[in-house]
């Protein structure tokens, strides 16, 4: 089984990322084929993935190259988009 990839995009001095990034960990260590990346909206990367997405809010989610969520995340959102992107990924 492929892995599924999320690209997170956050700022160190965001609030509402910090909360995303543990609630980013706990399902990369539910789902075994969760991959998560963090970029930084101020790097060349960042830059680019924004411009790409129309990224305008932060926290932003990329789940396997489609922008999913952005601004105030909850848990369950965040779960409910990597169960719509990959239905059958095993835990």
């Amino acid at each position: 089984m492929s892995a599924l990839e999320v690209i997170f995009v956050t700022k160190g001095d965001c609030p509402n990322c910090n909360v995303i990034r543990a609630v980013l960990g706990k399902v990369h260590h539910e789902y075994r084929h969760v991959e998560v990346a963090e970029v930084d909206p101020d790097g060349p990367a960042g830059r680019s993935l924004a411009t790409e997405y129309g990224i305008r809010l932060l926290p932003a989610l990329i789940v396997n190259g489609h922008l999913r969520l952005a601004g105030e995340i909850s848990e369950t959102e965040i779960r409910h988009e990597i169960q719509k992107a990959r239905p059958h990924i095993a835990r």
